[in-house]
């Protein structure tokens, strides 16, 4: 009995730390302002606030405990200066997306088309999310014909990783064609070309 509440403790303790290891935070000390952790941790305090629903800084307490971002927990900056935290089920749903329309692209082609997406979320000209970009009528080809498929490519998943991370090979597009197989070249012509990667051209 003895060995088994050893071992149990011992799962207990490797547990607290991969789940600590997964998720970074920070206990807060007197006097600290969030300003000064959050540039201690090299991110914004908006930032942070939203991160932790924290509606008035002045009143941190002393004690309370912050969620700092992470890989796990990358945030997308809106042009009204709010933060985007997109889900599990969003970012499954921009790798498809990434597999549909740039499925023989190199890895650079696959982030700029994320990159396009994220663009988009950022911009006042289009919705807020991830989702309703994708799903806006008459955007995306695959999601108009329901092409896209059950599970989400690898190359798809890492190209959206790192255009979370911030990667954008098309320095701010927010459109993307391909002119060999387009059906608009009277629509495209009016568009300026920023960048040729692969197969498309990306246009704001």
């Amino acid at each position: 009995m003895r060995n088994f509440f050893l071992a149990l403790a011992a799962f207990l303790f490797l547990f607290t730390i991969a789940k600590a290891g997964s998720q970074p935070s920070y206990t807060v000390q007197p006097g600290d302002t969030l300003w000064e952790i959050a540039l201690a941790h090299g991110v914004s305090w908006q930032e942070l606030a939203h991160l932790n629903k924290i509606k008035d800084p002045t009143k941190m307490q002393a004690g309370i405990t912050l969620r700092l971002p992470s890989d796990l927990t990358p945030l997308v900056l809106r042009s009204d200066g709010s933060f985007y935290e997109p889900s599990r089920q969003e970012k499954e749903l921009l790798a498809k997306l990434v597999c549909a329309e740039a499925r023989g692209e190199s890895l650079e082609g696959q982030i700029a088309v994320a990159a396009v997406v994220l663009n988009r979320v950022r911009s006042s000209t289009f919705p807020d999310s991830i989702w309703d970009v994708i799903h806006e009528p008459g955007q995306f080809t695959p999601v108009e014909y329901n092409l896209l498929s059950s599970e989400a490519c690898e190359a798809g998943l890492m190209a959206v990783n790192r255009a979370l991370q911030g990667e954008d090979p098309t320095s701010g597009a927010l459109f993307f064609y391909n002119p060999s197989t387009t059906r608009y070249r009277d629509y495209w012509k009016t568009k300026q070309v920023i960048k040729k990667i692969g197969n498309h051209n990306f246009t704001l």
